[in-house]
C-alpha cells in the first residue's frame, strides 16, 4: 500500500508500487518527476480522475524520473524512516479529554465555542465523557459549523441517548444492542455489531458512493435525451407540439430505463473488497469527490446532445419520407407475388415514432452495461433441487441480464404488442396505434437496419470518447 510505500518496506519492482512511489511526496519536489507535456488531448479535457488529469501517472514520469526508478530495480535501498515526535524529542500526539461539566459552560458562548475548537483541532484525539445528549448534538454542530469547507459528520450510537447526535450530523449509524432500538430507528444505516462499521464505511460506502453518482447522472440523462428527441422533431411539426412519440408509449419509458439502471444501483462494484482494504490510493477519487464535479456533468451533457442527434437523425429522416413498401419477410423480398410488393409502407407518425424509442430504449440498456463495473452472469440453472448447490437461488440469478434482457427490453416489446390490441376494442385513446407494431417490426427490413444500427452508434461514440 501508499502507507508501507512509504515506511520504505521494500523492494518493490513491480509497476504497480512504481506507481504508488511515484506519487508519494518528496519535500515539495514531486511535481518535477512529472513532465505535463506527455498528457494527451482527451486526458486534458475529458478526464474525471484527478491524476489523470494533472499528469501524476507512471506515463507521464520524466526521464530522469525513469532513470532513477530503473536504476533502483537492479538494487533498491529504501528511504530512511522519518524519526517520530517522541524520537526527536519534540512534543507528541495531543489528546483532550473534556466533561460534561466543563461543556456546558464552553457551549452556547460563541467565543467560548471557537476557543474550544480552536484547541481540539490541534489534537489527534477528543474524547468527551459524562456528556448529555444534547451536548452530543451541540459536539458534531460545533464541527459542522467551525470547519471550512464543511465536512461530512458521521456519528454512531448504541442508545437513545445519542438519536440527538445521529440526527444531527450528515450520516448517522445505528448499532442495534441492549439499549433498545432508539438509535437504529433514528439512524440512516443500521448494524449489528460495532465491527461491522470497517466493512460499512470502507467497502460498502465507496461503492455506494460509485453507484449512486451513476444511478443520479443516468436518471437526468435518458429523461433528457427523451425530451430532446422531443424538441428536435418540433421543426418538423411546425412547433404545433406534436409529439414524435406515443403519449402510451413514452408513459412507458421511466419504467423500462429504470430497471437497469436499478440492477445496476444495487449490485455494481467497482473493486473488490480485498482489493479495497489493500490499496488506500482508491479512496481517492470519494474522498476529492471526483464523480459528481462540474467536468463530469459536463460529459453527460455534451452526451445527450450527441445521442440525440443520432437517435433522431438516423431514424426520423430516413423513415418519415416514406417509400419502401416492400416487407420484410413476404411480397419482394422473398419473391412471392411480384405484383403484390405489401404493406411495407413507413412513413407515418406512429410507426416512426415506434422506430426511434425502440431503439432509444435499447441505447438506455446498452448504455447502462458499458457503465457497468461488474456483470452478474449468475449461475445455470439458478433453480434447482439439487443439495449442496453452495448459495441459495436468490444469489445465483443473473441480474444484470434479467434487468436489461427481460425487465427492460422484453417488457417493452411486450407492452408494445399487447398495446396495439387495445384499440380494436371500440374507439379510445388507443385507437390510434392498433396494428401499428405490426407494421413497424413485421413489414419493413429498413426499420430493422436502423434498429441494430443506432443503439450500435451511439454506443461507439461514447466509447471513443471515454
Amino acid at each position: 500500500t501508499a502507507h508501507e510505500a512509504s515506511l520504505g518496506d521494500g523492494p518493490y519492482v513491480d509497476e504497480e508500487v512504481l506507481s504508488l512511489r511515484s506519487h508519494l511526496p518528496a519535500e515539495g519536489e514531486e511535481k518535477k518527476d512529472f513532465d505535463r507535456m506527455k498528457r494527451t488531448l482527451l486526458e486534458r479535457v475529458f478526464a474525471v480522475d484527478h491524476a489523470v488529469r494533472h499528469g501524476r501517472l507512471v506515463k507521464h514520469l520524466n526521464k530522469e524520473k525513469l532513470l532513477s526508478i530503473a536504476e533502483e530495480e537492479e538494487g533498491y535501498s529504501p528511504p530512511a524512516r522519518k524519526q517520530s515526535n517522541t524520537e526527536t524529542g519534540l512534543e507528541g500526539p495531543r489528546g483532550l479529554v473534556i466533561e460534561g461539566a466543563a461543556l456546558e459552560s464552553l457551549l452556547g458562548d460563541r467565543e467560548l465555542e471557537e476557543l474550544l475548537f480552536a484547541v481540539a483541532s490541534t489534537c489527534d484525539s477528543v474524547i468527551a465523557c459524562r456528556v448529555s445528549p444534547a451536548q452530543k448534538a451541540q459536539l458534531v454542530l460545533l464541527v459542522r459549523r467551525y470547519v471550512e469547507p464543511e465536512p461530512v459528520t458521521l456519528a454512531i450510537g448504541d442508545g437513545a441517548n445519542d438519536v440527538g447526535m445521529i440526527q444531527e450530523a450528515h450520516v448517522g449509524v445505528g448499532i442495534s444492542g441492549k439499549e433498545g432500538q432508539q438509535a437504529v430507528n433514528a439512524s440512516d444505516f443500521a448494524i449489528a455489531q460495532f465491527r461491522f462499521l470497517e466493512e460499512l464505511l470502507l467497502v460498502h460506502g465507496r461503492w455506494s458512493f460509485f453507484r449512486l453518482s451513476i444511478v443520479v447522472l443516468f436518471s437526468f440523462y435518458k429523461n433528457a435525451v427523451m425530451a430532446g428527441c422531443l424538441i428536435a422533431y418540433s421543426g418538423r411539426n411546425l412547433y404545433s407540439g406534436t409529439p414524435l412519440f406515443d403519449e402510451w408509449v413514452i408513459a412507458v419509458l421511466n419504467f423500462v430505463a429504470a430497471c437497469p439502471i436499478g440492477a445496476f444501483g444495487l449490485f455494481d462494484r467497482c473493486l473488490d473488497k480485498d482489493y479495497i482494504r489493500k490499496h488506500p490510493e482508491v479512496y481517492t477519487p470519494t474522498r476529492k469527490n471526483e464523480l459528481m464535479t462540474t467536468r463530469v456533468l459536463l460529459r453527460w451533457i455534451i452526451l445527450v446532445f450527441v445521442h440525440v442527434f443520432i437517435l433522431y437523425y438516423l431514424t426520423v429522416p430516413t423513415l418519415a419520407s416514406g417509400g419502401g413498401i416492400t416487407p420484410a419477410f413476404s411480397g419482394l423480398m422473398a419473391n412471392e407475388n411480384r405484383n403484390a410488393p405489401g404493406d411495407g409502407e413507413g412513413g407515418d407518425l406512429k410507426s416512426v415514432g415506434l422506430v426511434t424509442f425502440t431503439c432509444m430504449i435499447i441505447l438506455l440498456s446498452l448504455k447502462v452495461v458499458f457503465e457497468s463495473r461488474s456483470i452478474i452472469h449468475g449461475k445455470w440453472p439458478a433453480f434447482t433441487f439439487r443439495k449442496n448447490v453452495g448459495e441459495g437461488w436468490v444469489n445465483r440469478l443473473a441480474y444484470t441480464w434479467i434487468a436489461n434482457a427481460y425487465l427492460s427490453i422484453g417488457f417493452y416489446l411486450a407492452v408494445i404488442y399487447i398495446y396495439m390490441t387495445f384499440g380494436r376494442f371500440g374507439a379510445s385513446s388507443f385507437s390510434p396505434f392498433v396494428d401499428t407494431t405490426y407494421h413497424a417490426l413485421h413489414t419493413r427490413s429498413l426499420n430493422w437496419m436502423i434498429i441494430l444500427i443506432t443503439p450500435v452508434a451511439g454506443v461507439a461514440i461514447d466509447i471513443a470518447a471515454k
